[in-house]
């Protein structure tokens, strides 16, 4: 009894299962795809490394994907970011 006790205590039914953290995934590449930006990119980002995480890695195939979405993101945050980079001018140096 003390241990179900102890279980239950420790589930924050709060927090998102991995389903719904992936459904958020689907729901931001949906919208990205849509509408390229740095933010849908890096909302993305984020919720993989989410996914990636001990709570939600229910299986090794939830973690291997994860991996695998998160090496993705990053990659489309990185080529974002330095495109974004070249259509502001760098600033002035100052002597």
């Amino acid at each position: 009894m003390k241990m179900n006790a102890q279980t239950e205590a420790q589930q924050d039914y709060d927090l998102p299962n991995a389903n719904a953290v992936m459904a958020s995934l689907c729901c931001v590449a949906a919208r990205y795809a849509a509408n390229p930006s740095l933010e849908l990119a890096t909302l993305a980002a984020e919720l993989s490394r989410q996914l990636a995480a001990p709570k939600y890695a229910e299986s090794r195939l939830v973690s291997e994907v994860a991996q695998r979405l998160i090496r993705q993101w990053e990659e489309i945050v990185s080529e974002r970011s330095a495109a974004f980079a070249t259509l502001i001018p760098a600033s002035p140096a100052v002597h």
